[in-house]
């Protein structure tokens, strides 16, 4: 028996303090959790040394109000853990596995030197499970919100193949692809974005605040006003008398897109119209189609079947119309049909990823197609993307220009007409 001291939040989000004797810190935290409290600190002073582990736990119960072994909990890190930190990992531990460590020293070695992330965190928690006796994939699965379900089937095959160090470099390659990507996005759609916000603000600054001072000088003109001049005021005496329908209108408009991306039926729309929508359909289906195609190859090269890898696809993927074609695909496999007869959505399978399936499929290479659609996929997406950026700067400034040479239009051509009167 050890002592542990500890520190921990009750029922009512109070610190308690205490001290536990327990074989191992591992059911030191089980026998907290069994007093009904959520561990923050458990420091082992049997022989001196401390183990410190600081970690989250949103589930303390099951169903029943049973406290469980953390192992068995949902945890999730969702917003604290970004993917990137996830592909940092499993390029470390595919790195320290591949230079001879056992798990568990691995493990440790990634914990660094008393880091207080949440990933650090986590990679405690599962070198605790290694040394209990569980496998990795086991403990991988209770955080769900970090680790996929994508990420512990090929861990757990893995790790029933003996070649998990290899597995951990795919999913490490695969994931900072993810995140590149990710990252392409975001800079395309960046700097269209900022113009946006930016010209907006200065719109709606020069309508409400501006204009209005601007043009009590027109009041006393006793002469009818341009026709640009009396639109722009117009604008100006709309935006400062409703603004606040305005902003109810926008509040209304996207509460009812949220609403609807809720339910199935709204899901299948919206999604619908983006992947119709010409101006984003190039980069929306290849990334459905990439992200599929990638993790179903990933999962078929590593020993998972068929069968199993569409049904973790499924499980996966956030778009109902891409759903509904993987449970067409389930149904056909399990009633012995070819996986291309069910790619039959031009919405999202165009006719040259059919064909390099159905050449998978008879000459036994279904994975490698897969893997080289998701790589066409990727390429598109990025062609798409620079296209786009291209396509969408010109047109925000020439847009905006336009908004703003309007608005000094409609001030100038009073003031003209004013110097005439004078002359």
């Amino acid at each position: 028996m050890a002592n542990f001291t500890y520190r921990a939040l009750d029922q009512e989000g109070k610190i308690r303090k205490g001290m536990i004797d327990a074989p191992s810190r591992a059911q030191a935290i089980a026998r907290i959790h069994d007093k009904k409290l959520m561990p923050i600190e458990v420091t082992a002073s049997a022989n001196g040394a401390s183990a410190r582990a600081s970690r989250t736990d949103t589930q303390a119960a099951t169903t029943t109000g049973k406290p469980v072994p953390f192992w068995q909990r949902g945890i999730s890190f969702r917003r604290s853990v970004p993917r990137a930190a996830v592909a940092g990992m499993a390029r470390q531990l595919a790195t320290l596995l591949r230079a001879g460590l056992p798990l568990d020293q691995a493990l440790y070695g990634l914990c660094g030197e008393g880091g207080k992330s949440p990933m650090t965190a986590i990679i405690g928690e599962l070198r605790e499970q290694i040394l209990s006796g569980h496998e990795l994939a086991d403990g991988l699965a209770a955080f769900p919100g970090v680790f996929s379900s994508t990420f512990v089937a090929m861990v757990r095959a893995g790790e029933s193949s003996g070649t998990l160090e290899l597995i951990m470099e795919r999913l490490a390659s695969h994931l900072e692809r993810q995140v590149e990507l990710q990252r392409k996005v975001r800079a395309a759609l960046a700097y269209p974005v900022l113009m946006l916000i930016v010209g907006t603000a200065v719109i709606v600054f020069l309508l409400y605040f501006v204009i209005p001072q601007v043009t009590k000088i027109f009041a006393d003109m006793g002469k009818e006003l341009p026709v640009p001049t009396q639109i722009l005021l117009g604008l100006s005496d709309f935006l400062r008398s409703s603004w606040w329908a305005i902003l109810l209108f926008a509040l209304l408009v996207g509460v009812g897109f949220w609403r609807a991306g809720r339910t199935e039926r709204g899901k299948r729309f919206l999604q619908r119209g983006l992947l119709r929508f010409p101006l984003f359909s190039g980069i929306y289906a290849p990334l459905l189609l990439g992200n599929m195609s990638r993790t179903l190859g990933m999962l078929l090269k590593n020993g998972v079947s068929l069968l199993k890898s569409l049904v973790i696809v499924k499980s996966i993927s956030d778009n109902v119309i891409l759903r509904n074609s993987i449970e067409r695909m389930i149904d056909g496999v399990q009633a012995g049909h070819e996986l291309s007869g069910f790619m039959d959505n031009e919405l999202i399978y165009p006719h040259i990823a059919r064909q390099m399936v159905t050449a998978g499929e008879k000459s036994g290479r279904l994975e490698d197609m897969l893997l080289w659609i998701a790589d066409d996929c990727d390429s598109r997406v990025a062609a798409r993307l620079h296209m786009l950026t291209a396509l969408l700067e010109p047109i925000m400034i020439l847009v905006l220009g336009s908004i703003v040479g309007f608005v000094v239009i409609a001030i100038i051509l009073p003031i003209f007409e004013m110097s005439t009167l004078a002359g």
